[in-house]
């Protein structure tokens, strides 16, 4: 994905470009195309190998998520039923939950998993998180982070604040996000800030109209 990208941005970049920017572009296309191998491995044995071949011998294999959580029959897939944590810095929502289905805000849409699910690593935009058990569904809003959906079936999501809509006051969404789509921008900083707040207050506001 990394390599098609970069080719498709490559003849704007090489049109104004001389034999330098050529040859500044093949290298581009190659490492994306390693980049873009090494992307396909995917699993705790494969990443490890990686590591233990490329990173200096007095660096240790870094730890996936679920390597700080408890080990327990409860973390383990069972059936139709899977391990879920959810967590912020500073709190556990869910720990090691069974769940059958969780829906996550991913940053190209929702996307559902299910026990079995091929493993992933998904950035969060703003949304709502969805943990399923039957007909009972606990919703969450969170205002991004990352889901790590491991090869042993444990579900981990990560943000940096998770809510209940319960918890949270509509009239005060809609004040924020219209200071939000109002506020000035001196510089590319500022306009990050504000495109940031918009993103996540109309979000929230999209997800309290919903649940009304």
């Amino acid at each position: 994905m990394l390599g098609r990208s970069l080719t498709r941005l490559l003849p704007s970049l090489l049109n104004n470009s001389s034999g330098v920017a050529a040859q500044t572009g093949r290298c581009i296309a190659s490492s994306s195309a390693r980049l873009e191998e090494v992307a396909q491995q995917a699993g705790p044995k494969e990443f490890t190998e990686m590591w233990t071949k490329r990173a200096p011998s007095n660096m240790e294999v870094p730890q996936l998520p679920s390597s700080h959580q408890r080990k327990a029959e409860s973390m383990k897939a069972q059936g139709d039923l899977f391990p879920v944590n959810l967590s912020t810095p500073h709190s556990m929502i869910a720990d090691a939950t069974q769940k059958d289905t969780v829906v996550l805000p991913g940053m190209e849409g929702l996307f559902g998993v299910k026990a079995n699910h091929v493993p992933v690593i998904s950035q969060l935009k703003p949304g709502v998180v969805e943990l399923h058990s039957g007909s009972e569904v606990e919703k969450y809003f969170i205002s991004g982070g990352w889901a790590y959906v491991h090869p042993d079936g444990v579900t981990d999501i990560q943000a940096l604040e998770v809510v209940t809509l319960d918890q949270v006051d509509h009239a005060a969404v809609k004040s924020a996000l219209s200071a939000a789509s109002s506020a000035p921008a001196a510089d590319d900083y500022d306009a990050a800030v504000n495109r940031t707040a918009v993103e996540l207050y109309a979000a929230l506001d999209a997800a309290l109209e919903q649940k009304a």
